[in-house]
């Protein structure tokens, strides 16, 4: 990609037009154009100013480092690297171990890279055998686990939503959007979203718990402030959350089992 086409990607992600970037880089929109077409060569001060100004995370920095031939110090480190295996190992020692309810790390496609025995225990034999990496996304999106929804049409939107954002930068999330979509598991949201009146603060997905008792879970999601890689960019905390009192006892029950 050339450092114009990665500039202009960065600008039209944030619907800016060249006189907006021009304006918030103090330059000229002849200044960008210049550089989106090629007629301008980027400085590394540009560049800098580019990132710092528009906030750019880690894989935006290093696209636009690599497209304009100066080195690239955001370099994406492998999964599998000894360093970003410890700092997953570091999330899972002081977070996940620590929440009483099941929690996990997972990547920008969701598989899951880190989960804590809670995890294991409620969600262990939906995962299956033999599966380093399992995807949460595929699990709550399977039949099985849909079957067990008591509240989908009320809860689907608040999941398509996530789903949209996640699906610009994850090709698998996109692919299992389309799917779900082809499905018709998202077929009534115009209809629901015509006729609502008031949403709430946030609502829970709705399960039928083991024991008939209706389980209200939201999730918790959080990541690293000062990531400066583009690999571990990419990955989240999942926190599960119950929203009630009898939610929780009947977690903990089950997770002490």
């Amino acid at each position: 990609m050339s450092f114009g086409a990665a500039l202009r990607a960065v600008r039209s992600q944030r619907s800016l037009s060249q006189g907006d970037l021009a304006g918030e880089l103090s330059s000229t929109q002849r200044h960008v154009s210049f550089l989106e077409t090629g007629r301008s060569v980027p400085t590394r001060e540009m560049i800098q100013r580019i990132c710092r100004t528009l906030m750019l995370g880690p894989a935006e920095r290093a696209t636009l480092y690599e497209a304009s031939g100066f080195h690239n110090p955001y370099v994406r480190r492998n999964l599998g690297s000894a360093e970003v295996a410890e700092a997953l190992d570091m999330l899972e020692n002081h977070v996940l171990a620590h929440w009483p309810f099941p929690a996990f790390v997972l990547d920008e496609d969701w598989d899951v890279l880190r989960l804590n025995r809670h995890a294991k225990t409620m969600f262990g034999p939906l995962f299956g055998d033999g599966n380093q990496h399992p995807n949460l996304l595929d699990v709550i999106t399977s039949d099985g686990f849909f079957a067990q929804i008591l509240n989908w049409e009320e809860a689907s939107t608040a999941m398509y939503a996530r789903l949209q954002k996640h699906s610009r930068t994850s090709a698998r999330i996109q692919a299992t959007l389309e799917r779900l979509e082809q499905a018709g598991r998202f077929a009534h949201i115009p209809a629901y979203e015509r006729d609502l009146r008031e949403v709430p603060i946030f609502v829970p997905l709705e399960l039928a718990g083991p024991d008939g008792t209706v389980l209200r879970i939201s999730s918790i999601i959080g990541e690293l402030a000062s990531v400066t890689d583009a690999a571990v960019e990419g990955c989240t905390i999942e926190l599960l959350c119950p929203i009630d009192a009898q939610t929780e006892r009947c977690l903990q029950a089950t997770l002490s089992q």
